[in-house]
């Protein structure tokens, strides 16, 4: 009897590993779609490699990407769409309703307030995404101003692209959706406008 329980156990190791390697996929492919519709093909195979997956393929027709990763022996496909939002480009904007300043983000956060907006149904606001080292420099210099700490230059994830400061109005909203986005608030106390990628 205990012969056949271990048999029947051991059976499962290659199941449970297939099945591991299943979501993994449909996770890569999910990711590499959503980074790949926002920023074409180099970013969506950083995101499937983040992943660990091969990007086989993508296909862009209009707004939409289709792409196809493999993790192990199983393929996955996932479809996303880029919805350009007011607001964003090169001058970025804040008006409420809009995406805000997503400029020039990193693909992971593009991914993770692409969740975010679907889960709450509307647009994130980000009042400060992308910074340059300069525009850091600066608010260093003002930092005795600020209500909100900041980081030295060269250490902020803004200059990454991989932190986004929302309005104090959304916080709560956003800090809702945040775990499921793959949003992480590191400073809830003091910086509670400030999130990043989970990871990071």
């Amino acid at each position: 009897m205990v012969a056949l329980c271990c048999a029947a156990l051991l059976a499962l190791v290659p199941v449970a590993g297939a099945l591991d390697d299943r979501a993994r996929a449909r996770t890569a492919a999910d990711a590499a779609a959503l980074a790949g519709a926002a920023d074409g093909e180099p970013a969506a195979r950083e995101m499937a490699e983040a992943n660990g997956a091969d990007l086989l393929g993508i296909e862009r027709t209009g707004d939409e990407v289709v792409v196809r990763v493999r993790v192990g022996d199983l393929d996955a496909y996932a479809r996303a769409r880029a919805i350009r939002l007011p607001g964003d480009g090169a001058a970025g904007g804040t008006a409420a309703g809009t995406g805000g300043r997503r400029a020039g983000l990193a693909p992971a956060m593009l991914a993770a307030l692409a969740r975010a907006d679907g889960l709450l149904g509307h647009p994130v606001i980000v009042v400060s995404g992308l910074r340059t080292r300069s525009q850091q420099e600066a608010l260093w210099e003002r930092r005795a101003t600020n209500p909100y700490p900041v980081a030295r230059p060269g250490t902020s994830d803004h200059e990454r692209g991989l932190a986004i400061d929302v309005p104090r109005s959304e916080v709560d909203e956003v800090r809702r959706v945040a775990p499921a986005a793959g949003l992480c608030q590191p400073l809830p106390a003091t910086d509670p406008v400030h999130f990043i990628v989970c990871g990071t």
